[in-house]
């Protein structure tokens, strides 16, 4: 039986002081004499656990995990407390070594470093908080014997299930586990004694790229399209599916996520990029008991982990070796290989079969190219670079990218994020497109002014998804809001869609049709069909208007084959040179833009419009 307790809090909700004050919960438990433990899944940060007055259990880190045996207690109702101490009293008492190298921009506090606590809530610029105190994951009062740990496995087409580190079962010809992109996110109910224990999923992911990220999931490309997730309510996972998202990275600034999150995405045939939890610190690595504190803590979650098949890559921090080289630290000291060093070894002992990734940003020379290794994006974005920067800058796989303050509908005032320290922020950012595409008259706060950021998000990720491209993919910056307002999510913080994502979204489905501008070469459309069985498809393209009615127009069948992807040239179809970019201005245009329309045999129907530029070069 498990049973999760529900916390009365006691003391005031957290306010701006929150580190500085004591913090108090308390729940009611109902005991019979069978034998009863507590599962605590996490507490922030500094906490004490008491049953009926009496210390059971405390713990310095909001990332631990404990089971406590209820041994002694009676039968009947008995008190279960919580006490988070206050965490300035802490930082007061750290020790002074070994010293930081470089500081960081996220947290006003360095000495939060030496703290296993998240970091969203005390990051001025995008989260100021109030932080996480208490309960953060749940407490459960279990009897009967543990859920067995479970970790799956092919060999050849043989699924292989290990339950409890000893007794194996196996599955021959297992049906696959896919990203729902690219397939069925087939799960399997793994039986002991007449019961299901849980559920596992058989697939293989690999690496293919030498010097990037390239994934591969049982032998099939699968071109990355995510988004960063923000601790909230889980239908955000349902969104981003209906989105076309396939990943979503769980972000080293943040917490590790529930195993209703880790399900829910198996479910969903999301995959999860898992960072652990370290950013931008140069962390007290030197010191042994920091250092071991660390170690159990990884070694912990990939034991969590290692049932999901959605977990494809785990990421060894954020920004950890950006923030040293951005302060002026050369990597000649080692600290690059540092933290990677220590917790590599962690992830690939554990069984867990995932890509390691050293850092995010990682692999550049410096650690800011983003053409070599993981790399972070914000040309197009927070540096108001055109699309073509897109193309010249080469990027291998874009961990983060594309942040802009987008609108929601009706627009809610406040919610901008802001780099730490920077004059501008991003309202600035998405207002410079807006201008660029639709002039300096547009209204600020309009339908166009709420669709723009999502449809420079949606050429950039054309660009990506080219074949010709090389780009793996990219996630971006972030899918949920953490609070009301024009924040970087593709979703409010309610879960509502924003128009920006609606923008973005036909780009990123299974099978999609989009136009990318070649310049003298004109204008190309993609059609991708990620999906494992084929289609029948009808290709329609159109010039059109300025009324935008459709004048000219070429039509093509196609055969979709399972993971393909097709590029036709709208003069080639039109069978005429029809100067459709409007690159050689031999007076003034012809036709406004362009429409294609892709039909299929199974009922689905894609659309994308590529307009004539408000100014042209010249």
């Amino acid at each position: 039986m498990r049973q999760e307790l529900r916390f009365e809090r006691l003391t005031p909700e957290p306010g701006p002081d929150a580190d500085a004050v004591r913090h108090e919960y308390v729940a009611r438990i109902t005991l019979d004499a069978e034998p009863a433990r507590l599962e605590v899944d996490g507490i922030a940060t500094v906490w004490e656990l008491l049953v009926d007055g009496m210390p059971v259990a405390e713990g310095r880190s909001m990332f631990e995990r404990q089971v406590v045996a209820l041994s002694g207690l009676g039968p009947g109702e008995h008190e279960v407390r919580i006490v988070v101490h206050p965490l300035t009293e802490v930082l007061d008492a750290l020790p002074a070594k070994p010293r930081q190298r470089w500081r960081t921009m996220l947290v006003e506090d360095a000495r939060l470093r030496w703290v296993r606590t998240q970091l969203l809530g005390r990051a001025p610029g995008f989260s100021p908080g109030p932080p996480v105190v208490g309960p953060h994951r749940p407490v459960t009062l279990v009897t009967g014997p543990p859920a067995p740990r479970l970790r799956s496995w092919l060999e050849g087409t043989t699924g292989v299930v290990e339950v409890g580190g000893r007794d194996r079962i196996a599955i021959p010809d297992a049906e696959l586990w896919w990203p729902h992109t690219h397939g069925t996110p087939k799960l399997h109910d793994v039986v002991v004694d007449g019961e299901v224990v849980g559920r596992v999923g058989f697939r293989t992911v690999e690496n293919r790229s030498e010097d990037s990220l390239d994934l591969w999931v049982n032998g099939v490309r699968i071109f990355c399209r995510g988004a960063i997730w923000t601790p909230g309510p889980l239908d955000a996972l349902d969104s981003a599916v209906d989105l076309g998202l396939n990943l979503v990275r769980v972000p080293g600034v943040a917490a590790y996520e529930s195993d209703a999150f880790h399900d829910r995405c198996d479910e969903l045939g999301l995959l999860v990029w898992q960072d652990l939890m370290f950013a931008t610190f140069d962390y007290p690595l030197a010191d042994e008991t920091f250092a071991a504190t660390a170690c159990d803590e990884v070694r912990d979650q990939c034991g969590r982990l290692e049932r999901h098949p959605s977990t494809v890559v785990v990421c060894g921090s954020a920004e950890h070796e950006q923030q040293a080289a951005m302060f002026g630290v050369s990597p000649s000291t080692g600290y690059a290989a540092e933290l990677a060093g220590l917790l590599r070894p962690v992830v690939e002992a554990s069984g867990l079969d995932a890509v390691w990734v050293d850092s995010s940003p990682s692999g550049g020379d410096p650690v800011t190219r983003v053409d070599t290794g993981i790399g972070q994006y914000f040309g197009v974005g927070a540096y108001l670079r055109d699309l073509p920067d897109v193309r010249h800058s080469r990027v291998g796989f874009a961990a983060e990218c594309l942040a802009f303050s987008n609108l929601t509908d009706p627009v809610v005032e406040g919610g901008v994020p802001r780099d730490n320290g920077a004059d501008w922020d991003f309202a600035d950012v998405r207002e410079h497109y807006l201008r660029q595409r639709y002039g300096a008259d547009v209204d600020p706060d309009g339908p166009q002014a709420q669709r723009v950021s999502g449809e420079v998000m949606a050429d950039v990720f054309g660009e990506w998804r080219r074949p010709d491209s090389g780009c793996g993919g990219g996630i971006v910056l972030w899918l949920r809001d953490v609070v009301p307002g024009a924040g970087w999510g593709l979703l409010d913080a309610d879960g509502r869609p924003k128009p920006a994502a609606l923008a973005l979204a036909p780009t990123l489905q299974p099978t999609a049709v989009w136009l990318v501008d070649e310049g003298l070469n004109g204008l190309d459309v993609h059609v991708a069909h990620d999906g494992c069985e084929p289609d029948e498809a009808t290709l329609l393209v159109e010039l059109l208007r300025d009324d935008g009615s459709a004048g000219e127009s070429a039509e093509e069948a196609w055969e979709l084959a399972p993971h393909s992807h097709r590029v036709r040239s709208v003069e080639a179809l039109l069978g005429r040179f029809a100067d459709v970019t409007y690159a050689y201005r031999f007076g003034p245009p012809q036709h406004a833009g362009v429409r294609a329309r892709l039909t299929t045999a199974s009922g689905i129907t894609r659309e994308a419009v590529w307009t004539i530029p408000l100014t042209s070069p010249g």
